[in-house]
């Protein structure tokens, strides 16, 4: 064959060969909560990613072949800190102030912990972080929870990762696994309320965690020009997701 027409074919191997070469490993902390796991169920089905790595307290039972599921105590780096390898870390780790009563725990919880998973991440070559945080998260807000998000994402963004996206969605919707009456409830309010909520009230509508997650993952995979998203621009974000597959 002559080497005029061997060349497009070249071409094409390589750049068949260099898609494959960036397929990227996930690693997810969180993954067995109402946006954790969505998100694990989508990074597994997504062809960006040849692997997912979770790390958890419990066995999760997932015989994806994609999936590789690590038991670690997150607050101690020596159980984790080999499996801490990969391209992009998604961060859902959290807790509520009814199951975690004591304000030093809740703490310890919603900032330390994702603060010092990072920072092994970090050291172990991981260059993008992606975070569940919540709208309205500032450091300087006297709103305590506001105050103790904006302290987390100030603190991770802190560490230096070559990028960071910290989505803020508002009232998640969706069931979880364990019971919160109050927050069932308000739900149930908001779904009413949700269609007065318009112009630059559109971000304080509920959001449905398949939405939260494609859009996490469509930044991960594509960048995104801003690094704090609230939950009306996560709903464009995700119908990016959704028209690239």
């Amino acid at each position: 064959m002559h080497v005029s027409k061997l060349l497009p074919l070249a071409k094409k191997t390589l750049s068949v060969n260099i898609l494959t070469s960036m397929n990227f490993t996930a690693l997810i902390i969180g993954a067995t909560g109402l946006t954790g796991t969505i998100l694990r169920s989508q990074l597994l089905e997504d062809a960006s990613y040849d692997k997912v790595v979770t790390l958890s307290r419990k066995q999760i039972q997932n015989t994806h072949p994609k999936h590789v599921n690590h038991l670690a105590d997150l607050f101690d780096p020596i159980t984790y800190m080999e499996y801490l390898k990969g391209d992009h870390l998604y961060i859902c780790t959290g807790t509520t102030q009814a199951k975690t009563p004591d304000k030093k725990e809740y703490y310890r919880i919603e900032h330390d912990l994702p603060l010092e998973v990072a920072t092994v991440a970090k050291a172990n070559g991981v260059h993008k972080i992606i975070v569940v945080s919540a709208i309205g998260a500032n450091p300087d807000s006297k709103i305590s929870y506001n105050r103790g998000k904006g302290e987390m994402e100030r603190d991770l963004e802190a560490l230096g990762f070559k990028e960071n996206y910290f989505v803020q969605p508002s009232l998640i919707g969706g069931k979880r696994d364990e019971k919160r009456p109050f927050e069932s409830l308000w739900k149930k309010i908001q779904k009413l309320i949700d269609p007065l909520f318009f112009g630059s009230l559109k971000k304080y509508r509920t959001i449905e965690p398949e939405t939260i997650a494609s859009a996490m993952i469509y930044m991960a995979v594509h960048g995104y020009e801003k690094s704090r998203i609230e939950s009306d621009e996560l709903i464009e974000v995700g119908s990016r997701s959704s028209l690239s597959q």
